[in-house]
């Protein structure tokens, strides 16, 4: 279970949004919309500790989101950002395998049969990982991820418009395979058939409207 308690974002000078608290229960599934600059990237930075939040608490069950319990609360997740650069990485077998490396990950290392049917599963090509990353397109990057975020099996995923790259007929059939994983999703994004599909909905637009009166 995730508690957010009154949280508020600000930058600078200027207030974002105000007294966001929800109950998110073990399993929801969880889209955050709003138009862009209303904080739904912030917000998942938020949950994972990466940025402060101008006021509120989270919580993870009962263990409060502080520095000294931000790495116990990352293990529990597992995140895909919005930015797909990824220049760092010099192949895309690098790219997919470095989070099974770390040293908090190495036993979730998967069965190679696993990859290759989920790769399927998400219509990407069996020899992608073969492939440079300058040689795959921005949807098989976004999938690939979506993929390693799956198969890291962690009970949290905060994903951050997941669906944005995709056409749409993989739009929907990732939609509907993550939508049905017995794991907590909470999805920033745009996309109206996420979270039609999504059993909660927090609309940021509500709360920016209220911050900025």
């Amino acid at each position: 279970m995730i508690r957010l308690e009154n949280i508020g974002l600000q930058f600078g000078h200027k207030r974002i949004f105000d007294g966001l608290t929800a109950l998110i229960p073990d399993g929801a599934k969880v889209a955050v919309k709003g138009e862009s600059g209303s904080g739904k990237s912030s917000l998942l930075r938020i949950l994972l500790g990466f940025e402060p939040a101008a006021t509120g608490k989270v919580y993870y069950d009962d263990m409060l989101l502080t520095p000294a319990t931000v790495g116990r609360i990352r293990s529990r997740t597992a995140y895909v950002p919005q930015d797909l650069g990824f220049t760092v990485f010099r192949s895309t077998r690098e790219l997919f395998y470095t989070p099974f490396r770390f040293k908090n990950n190495r036993r979730l290392m998967p069965a190679p049969d696993k990859v290759d049917e989920l790769f399927q599963q998400f219509g990407l090509p069996a020899d992608i990982l073969e492939r440079g990353i300058k040689a795959i397109s921005g949807g098989q990057k976004q999938r690939l991820l979506l993929a390693q975020a799956v198969l890291l099996g962690k009970p949290v995923l905060l994903l951050d418009e997941p669906t944005s790259a995709l056409d749409e007929a993989n739009r929907i059939k990732i939609t509907e395979y993550i939508l049905h994983l017995p794991v907590t999703v909470i999805a920033a994004t745009h996309d109206d058939y996420w979270i039609r599909q999504s059993e909660t909905i927090i609309d940021l637009d509500k709360l920016t409207q209220t911050a900025q009166l």
